[in-house]
């Protein structure tokens, strides 16, 4: 919002997100993980995310720091949800005011894991880390495109339901955060058909709609699949304080199924889409 600084702020986020991307195919180096077990993690994750109302940057962090560590280490499946509480609870000491107690997050896992599990869990993390948790998620860049929205609330929040189908997907991992932030807004217009990615949008996002195809189908890909695959994500988004938007975005998708049968003969990314 403070015009003489934004142009410097973005530059250094784009910087950033090079700098704290995490390996794409890092499941190749882990001996008993798969990308599997990852989305059922992060399911869950935002599960307890939700119950906790925590701010959505604590969420994306956490991803983040997961990712980031696996691609730096390997990881048991006994050990993989350890990673993920600690990751959310690394996650809320940086993003939150008030973050909740190591006694909250032993009582999500069902008393799975002690205080100094967690404890040990968070400085090993930490180290490998470097303590870099200088990530600029999604969200920053939503923030920034949504300028050229005019803060339109429902496109907003389909947008972020889209971004969080791209956190739990672990196909999106190629996109930086500013390319998924870009995505779930055009896909999220497109959706509501709000009018064309005009000039103004490409500025304050970055991308032209060629550069988002990419984004776009791996988010399309992923909400094709029926039943949903997550259904934390999903009966999140199905609430009326996210304006029900998967439920939205599911009928669209199988309305837009219906129309691609219906008209077969149009290219293919363009009957996802219109």
């Amino acid at each position: 919002m403070v015009s003489e600084y934004v142009g410097d702020i973005f530059e250094y986020f784009k910087e950033l997100e090079r700098d704290t991307m995490p390996s794409a195919n890092y499941m190749e180096n882990q001996k008993e993980l798969a990308w599997r077990m990852r989305g059922i993690l992060i399911d869950w994750l935002i599960e307890v995310h939700y119950k906790f109302r925590l701010l959505p940057e604590t969420l994306f962090l956490a991803v983040n720091v997961i990712d980031r560590f696996l691609t730096c280490r390997i990881v048991s499946v006994q050990k993989l949800q350890l990673v993920g509480l600690t990751s959310l609870f690394i996650a809320s000491k940086y993003e939150e005011v008030m973050a909740p107690s190591i006694q909250n997050f032993i009582y999500m896992s069902d008393n799975g894991y002690t205080e100094d599990e967690i404890m040990k869990a968070e400085r090993y993390i930490l180290q490998v880390l470097d303590y870099g948790l200088q990530y600029p998620n999604a969200l920053n860049f939503l923030r920034r495109c949504s300028k050229a929205d005019n803060y339109d609330i429902q496109t907003r929040t389909l947008a972020k339901y889209l971004m969080e189908v791209a956190l739990i997907d672990y196909k999106c991992l190629v996109c930086p955060p500013s390319e998924i932030a870009a995505a779930g807004l055009y896909l999220a217009r497109r959706m509501l058909r709000r009018g064309p990615w005009d000039a103004n949008l490409v500025h304050y996002s970055g991308y032209t709609e060629d550069k988002l195809q990419t984004a776009t189908s791996l988010m399309l890909q992923y909400l094709r699949q029926t039943p949903p695959r997550h259904e934390a994500l999903f009966r999140k988004y199905a609430s009326k304080k996210f304006m029900k938007a998967s439920l939205f975005v599911k009928d669209w998708v199988e309305r837009q199924s219906a129309n691609t049968v219906s008209t077969s003969s149009r290219s293919g990314y363009e009957s996802e889409l219109n």
